[in-house]
């Protein structure tokens, strides 16, 4: 994958904007203030049962390309991350997803299509600490691997165990 010097890393889109519709499609009637806590359009919480919680779902979506042709983050540096980062952050459990994404080079105009990983978790509690935490997994790995971005969904789910 070929980057000019000034041009960082992008996300994969095509994942973010397909997890962002699918969010945004769950029916049921909403929780009241249940979708503004995460920052959803009004009525995008799906219905639950009623031995069901309802938990904030996010999602955050990792490139392993890196710019100007440098070799690629690797499975050891992303596991590094994980277990320096991520773990400690998330203790009760998450979700790794071996993905592979395009996103349009708005230069070029080509689709670039690059490898990926895909965090997945459930959590309850204050959305923005919740966020805050996801914040900071995000400005972790931008900064550990030089990417310019790392996408998140987030909504509510209907979660049990």
């Amino acid at each position: 994958m070929r980057h000019k010097p000034a041009m960082r890393h992008r996300p994969v889109m095509a994942a973010i904007g397909l997890a962002l519709l699918l969010g945004a499609c769950a029916g049921g009637p909403p929780r009241p203030g249940a979708s503004q806590a995460v920052g959803l359009p009004h009525g995008a919480s799906p219905a639950c049962l009623d031995s069901d919680a309802r938990m904030i779902r996010a999602q955050l979506f990792f490139g392993l390309s890196r710019p100007d042709g440098r070799p690629p983050v690797t499975a050891a540096d992303f596991d590094g991350f994980v277990d320096q980062t991520v773990s400690p952050a998330f203790p009760d459990g998450f979700t790794i997803i071996e993905t592979t994404g395009g996103w349009r080079d708005t230069e070029t105009g080509q689709t670039i299509r690059e490898a990926g990983r895909s965090l997945i978790l459930l959590a309850d509690g204050p959305a923005p600490a919740l966020r805050q935490r996801l914040d900071t997994l995000r400005r972790d790995y931008m900064t550990r691997f030089d990417q310019q971005a790392v996408g998140l969904a987030l909504d509510t789910a209907c979660v049990s165990f």
